[in-house]
C-alpha cells in the first residue's frame, strides 16, 4: 500500500486527479473554493465517521485559518492539494 501511495505523491497527474475529486466532493456549491460552511460539513462528517464529537465553530475557524494560506477566508484548490499531500505522506511514514 505505501508504494502505491508513494507513487501517487510522486505522480503529479495522479495527485491532481485525486485532489481534484476530493476537492469537488467538499466544494458542494461548485464555487471553486471551500468556504467555512462546506468545511464544517466535511469536518462533522469525518468526526461522525470516527465516532468523535462534531467540531465546534471555533474548531472549524482554526482549521480554515490553518489551511487558508492567502487569508482569503476560503480554501482554494492548491491549498487543499497541500493538505492531501500532507495526508498521503503521513500514510507512508
Amino acid at each position: 500500500m505505501s508504494s502505491y501511495i508513494k507513487g501517487i505523491v510522486e505522480d503529479e497527474n495522479a495527485l491532481n486527479d485525486i485532489a481534484k475529486k476530493a476537492f469537488d466532493n467538499v466544494d458542494t456549491n461548485n464555487s471553486g473554493t471551500i468556504d467555512e460552511e462546506e468545511l464544517e460539513k466535511i469536518l462533522a462528517q469525518i468526526s461522525s465517521d470516527m465516532g468523535a464529537e462534531p467540531p465546534t465553530k471555533e474548531d472549524v475557524k482554526e482549521v480554515l485559518e490553518h489551511l487558508d494560506e492567502d487569508h482569503s477566508g476560503k480554501i482554494e484548490f492548491e491549498e487543499f492539494k497541500m493538505l492531501i499531500i500532507d495526508i498521503l505522506k503521513a500514510l507512508i511514514e
